[in-house]
């Protein structure tokens, strides 16, 4: 896979906040991709690890090196130790030899990227010496996190979901698009490939859709918009995203109220925010937390008016600034 050569940072950012990669092992054969982004003073705050979702990777989506393009490090520069991972498949993390030609095979499922996030969360703890870390999960990353606190909350101080589906029967707008023209209950794997591809202008469409046109640039620096999909594409040949599908058909499932884990088996904080634009989760999925998070010792719920898909690379006084300050009045040091 190809590395970007812009991908790094300048100078002048690495003293206030010094990254570092790493490859590790997850399952056999598999090798995840970790960027550490260390604060200059040491964080007392829960690391906080930002997992991606279904489309673009870790890079792309939580590290353009641009201002307003790095979640990673304006978090960092705010005092959190942060780390952010690609799950198998994405970017530089490798995959396991599919059989695309199989059907029902759900590849990249939240099993699979649980033990990837857990050889993370253990490589972090290894490093920090933090007992807990404090999970973030944009869109389909905040179903796997989800899934992963539910598994391991021993290890998990707080889940922060946005933009994320929940486990509730409920109108969404991708379901036709997903469903067996036999029985529209069922997803429909004979049409749905088993890996997801998508060039620079199919992964701006969600973004797109997020955002009504006559007001698209104030929402969204243009030069940003350009560059997340250049970089989200880049690292793969001819320029064209491939990556794990079968978050597609869980969240088919989610959609229908047959998910991969339900919310009174939380027994971590939760922060969930959405955009009230966004295109991906739904309000009810707001609600049906609010009414089932019954395990959950501390739950915050948070609408961003106007907010797209793409939250975290809004510009700043739509949302984004609103993402941070949220993120980082949740991700406290326990008393």
């Amino acid at each position: 896979m190809l590395l970007l050569p812009f991908l790094f940072s300048p100078p002048a950012v690495a003293q206030k906040v010094t990254r570092s990669d790493q490859m590790i092992a997850s399952d056999p054969g598999v090798q995840i991709f970790v960027r550490e982004f260390k604060p200059k003073k040491r964080s007392r705050k829960p690391p906080l690890l930002l997992i991606h979702g279904g489309g673009s990777g870790a890079i792309a989506s939580f590290d353009l090196p641009i201002p307003g393009g790095s979640l990673a490090e304006d978090l960092a520069l705010q005092g959190q130790h942060v780390f952010i991972m690609d799950a198998r498949g994405w970017e530089t993390s490798t995959r396991p030899d599919y059989d695309t030609m199989k059907r029902f095979v759900i590849a990249g499922s939240s099993l699979e990227v649980s033990h990837d996030i857990d050889a993370v969360v253990d490589f972090i703890r290894e490093k920090t010496g933090a007992k807990q870390i404090t999970l973030f999960g944009w869109a389909t990353g905040g179903q796997w996190a989800g899934y992963y606190a539910c598994t391991y909350p021993s290890r998990v101080a707080g889940l922060i979901m946005l933009n994320s589906l929940y486990n509730e029967k409920a109108p969404w707008p991708f379901s036709r698009a997903f469903q067996s023209p036999f029985d529209t209950s069922q997803f429909n794997y004979a049409s749905v490939p088993v890996l997801r591809r998508a060039d620079k202008a199919q992964l701006l469409e969600s973004w797109n859709r997020s955002i009504p046109d006559s007001v698209k640039d104030h929402w969204r620096d243009p030069v940003i918009a350009d560059l997340y999909a250049r970089t989200a594409v880049g690292f793969y040949p001819d320029s064209v995203l491939s990556v794990p599908g079968g978050y597609r058909a869980e969240a088919f499932y989610t959609a229908e109220g047959k998910g991969q884990w339900h919310a009174k088996d939380l027994h971590v904080p939760v922060l969930y925010i959405r955009g009230s634009n966004d295109n991906w989760s739904r309000q009810q999925d707001l609600l049906a937390l609010q009414l089932r998070l019954v395990n959950s010792p501390r739950k915050q719920f948070m609408t961003i008016p106007g907010g797209s898909h793409h939250l975290f690379l809004d510009r700043p006084e739509k949302g984004r600034d609103a993402l941070i300050q949220a993120i980082v009045d949740f991700n406290q040091k326990k008393k």
